[in-house]
């Protein structure tokens, strides 16, 4: 890159090795006289007040590029195309479905307390309040609830999974709820 072409990079402030440039500046009168020649040439055209064209010369130019461009019909007007929302549509879909399912896993942790838990429950119609069973009636009732004939991994393992179920949904779980009074 030769030197004047550095100078003017320097003077509008693009990418230029400062340091290097200095150095020569130093070394050669010449180019540090161009150098002082050409910051003045910059002022004074920074210093110019910005002037706007005569109306005139505007409407001439607009006339002749109207006259330049072939005539045509306007179109109808249009709504924005908003691709990138109809793109994330279905990714925000997406993640409410995991949300929901993520918190029903969550709260429910795999259970279900819902009307159809109750129902199944023996003495749920009569209004008879349940009442858990104790590890140990559960471990006796274990043995008899498994067929001897029967000791197939399957079943084993639903009735693991039933007892699991049986001690989660316990009503001490939530806690016993206490009255509030208003002062």
């Amino acid at each position: 890159m030769d030197d004047r072409l550095r100078l003017i990079r320097y003077l509008y402030d693009e990418e230029v090795d400062e340091s290097a440039l200095a150095r020569r500046l130093s070394d050669d009168p010449d180019l540090y006289r161009e150098y002082e020649e050409l910051a003045a040439t910059k002022r004074a055209l920074d210093d110019r007040p910005a002037r706007r064209p005569d109306a005139a010369v505007v409407d001439q130019v607009v006339d002749q590029a109207r006259t330049a461009a072939p005539p045509s019909e306007d179109r109808p007007a249009r709504a924005p195309s908003h691709a990138w929302a109809r793109r994330l549509q279905p990714a925000g879909a997406a993640l409410a479905l995991l949300l929901v399912i993520g918190l029903g896993w969550w709260q429910g942790d795999g259970t279900s307390d819902g009307p159809a838990a109750d129902a199944a429950a023996p003495g749920a119609l009569d209004g008879a309040p349940r009442q858990t069973p104790t590890t140990a009636q559960t471990r006796s009732s274990d043995a008899d609830a498994i067929p001897a004939w029967d000791d197939g991994e399957e079943l084993i393992r639903i009735q693991r999974r039933i007892d699991r179920l049986q001690a989660r949904s316990a009503p001490d779980r939530w806690g016993s709820l206490q009255r509030v009074s208003r002062p």
